[in-house]
């Protein structure tokens, strides 16, 4: 028996290049597309070794602006709970106000969620930013970032970024609930965060 062919059906698909096309297309869109940089923070931690680093200096509590963030990621500014609305304003005043004797202190807890710490850390930053913008205006005539090298020590000098991060760490290393301090005078370690 002769079979005869359908007239109506439909040829095969040739596919062998199709993977190929996948993979040049893959290809073009891994080269074309720009992937989002981490930012980060910039800071300068302290040495491996904190046996180097473990002297205490003494503050006086009026010239201390201590943040505290708890588990539930609330920020309190000296004890008292505080809205991030007005935050940069109230820093700048702080700075202003206590000069270059003026210390900022950040206490988080472990559990605290990262995005309140790096809010803070981000109102701190554009506070300074800010403030130092304003002093090279006034000394130099221009904004902190297009002076030249000497000119920005000269500023960093006049108004430097004191802040220090408190890590509530057990013996074995491991992360502990938050201690407060309610002494006139408050010893912090030094080796905190640097511009």
């Amino acid at each position: 028996m002769i079979r005869k062919k359908n007239k109506n059906e439909v040829p095969a698909l040739d596919t062998t290049s199709t993977a190929d096309i996948s993979f040049m297309l893959l290809i073009f869109f891994l080269v074309t597309t720009s992937m989002d940089i981490d930012k980060g923070l910039l800071r300068q931690l302290p040495p491996a070794d904190n046996t180097e680093q473990e002297a205490e200096t003494d503050i006086e509590k009026d010239n201390l602006l201590a943040f505290r963030i708890d588990a539930d990621s609330r920020l309190y500014c000296n004890g008292q709970p505080t809205d991030t609305k007005n935050l940069r304003s109230s820093i700048q005043q702080f700075i202003k106000e206590k000069g270059k004797q003026h210390l900022i202190t950040i206490d988080a807890h472990p559990s605290a969620r990262y995005d309140t710490y790096f809010h803070l850390q981000d109102e701190i930053v554009a506070a300074y930013n800010t403030l130092r913008n304003q002093l090279a205006t006034r000394q130099y005539g221009q904004a902190y970032a297009n002076l030249s090298e000497e000119e920005k020590d000269n500023i960093r000098k006049q108004l430097p970024q004191r802040i220090a991060e408190q890590y509530n760490m057990d013996e074995n290393g491991a992360a502990t609930g938050i201690q407060t301090v309610n002494k006139s005078k408050n010893k912090t370690e030094k080796g905190g965060g640097q511009e």
